[in-house]
């Protein structure tokens, strides 16, 4: 379905960051049938210092400070959407709220609409839905002076309250794009129970999987990655994601490594470094923490895992976390073991065992492997292939346009 409209996406993530997976995910989709113009959220004076010798950062540097080419054309093979980076913003979180903050965030919207509005010209933008991925402390409503805005979207991606950068200022922030926003989207149940009574159009939308990409990955005779090639028989029980001490539990890692000794455990996603010395995680013998790798890497991780794990905590931040990877698991066909810290899982209940307590989570692993059956597999993939990004993107469509209707 198309919408017959222009879309300018303004994310909390950069489009080439790990952490913008699921943005990308739908930026791709929607651009399948309208032009979509995704804005990178904006590096700041601090950043240009600490990531100076970073690649990413330094690929950017003309267009930072010298704003030359600021969009690129990104094609995903069956669609293509626009990159815009602004220019540079000055650092301001760490302020109080009150004047000098206020002025100092006016320049920083200022300076991410500058690169919009030249972006509006560059490519002859008339009319446009706006959508908002979380970043109510910059352009949570957007409005530009040479073409119309005809929808502004405002999503909540989890609780802002445990957001550790936004929880100084978004959590205010965010009260006020609600209240401005024409459409809001959430994608978990917990944050859609707690808003529901403050906003009036607000919508469930859960994170989906781009299925096509991870079916074409199950069905191909691949080799295993590098790193897990020289494993031999040994099973492997994995996880995929951000590893955090407020999002993941470490005692419960332990625990599954102690208890499955003859099993490799593989973590494959971002970690904090302090995480690693405080849980004495590298001393694990059986333990294997890769780190970050390429989105379209990690299907053939999760093709050499025996069973998948999500080891969160059952705590507040959790309650309105929708897991990425969850689908993703599911697409690939693999058995998921899983704490139960969040509603939003119950619609899979069955077909993943989730654990009310470690000694489900530690039984549950081995009944995982022990049940896998080819249809056990089969309604796997179904469920998975039923939350695909498609699905999705259509309703939100179905959305859009009933909300644009409506206006006029």
């Amino acid at each position: 379905m198309s919408i017959g409209k222009d879309i300018i996406v303004f994310s909390s993530f950069r489009w080439d960051q790990p952490m913008a997976e699921a943005s990308i995910a739908l930026v791709k989709e929607l651009s399948k049938s309208c032009r979509v113009f995704f804005v990178n959220r904006p590096f700041s004076i601090k950043d240009l210092f600490i990531d100076h010798a970073d690649l990413t950062m330094r690929s950017r540097i003309k267009t930072i400070l010298l704003r030359r080419s600021p969009f690129m054309n990104v094609e995903t093979g069956f669609s293509n959407f626009i990159v815009a980076t602004p220019g540079l913003t000055i650092p301001i979180n760490f302020l109080h709220k009150g004047f000098f903050y206020n002025a100092l965030n006016v320049i920083n919207n200022w300076v991410v609409k500058a690169c919009m509005n030249r972006m509006v010209k560059e490519f002859e933008i008339r009319e446009f839905v706006y959508l908002n991925l979380f970043n109510p402390i910059i352009l949570p409503n957007l409005s530009l002076r040479s073409a119309k805005n005809v929808l502004n979207i405002y999503t909540v991606l989890h609780d802002i309250k445990f957001s550790p950068y936004m929880q100084r200022h978004g959590v205010q922030a965010q009260e006020k794009a609600l209240k401005n926003a024409d459409l809001v989207l959430v994608n978990s149940k917990n944050q859609w129970r707690e808003l529901i009574s403050k906003v009036e159009n607000i919508y469930y939308f859960p994170n989906g999987v781009e299925y096509t990409v991870w079916e074409s990955i199950r069905l191909k005779d691949i080799a295993a990655p590098y790193d897990l090639y020289n494993i031999g028989s040994t099973k492997v029980i994995m996880f995929c994601g951000y590893l955090s001490s407020n999002r993941v539990d470490y005692n419960l890692l332990r625990l599954v490594c102690e208890n499955y000794p003859n099993y490799l455990v593989v973590l494959v996603g971002a970690y904090e470094e302090e995480d690693l010395i405080k849980y004495k995680l590298e001393e694990i013998p059986n333990l294997i923490i890769l780190g970050n790798r390429r989105y379209e890497a990690i299907p053939a991780y999760i093709k050499c895992a025996h069973v998948c794990i999500i080891p969160y905590l059952c705590n507040d931040l959790n309650k309105s976390v929708y897991p990425l990877k969850l689908n993703e698991y599911l697409a690939m066909g693999k058995p998921v073991v899983s704490t139960l810290f969040s509603e939003d899982l119950e619609p899979f209940a069955n077909n993943v065992y989730l654990s009310s307590n470690y000694e489900d989570f530690l039984s549950n692993i081995d009944l995982a492997i022990q049940e896998n059956n080819a249809q056990r597999l089969e309604n796997r993939i179904k469920l998975a292939e039923k939350n695909n990004w498609p699905y999705r993107v259509n309703l939100l469509n179905q959305l859009i346009a009933q909300f644009t209707r409506n206006e006029r």
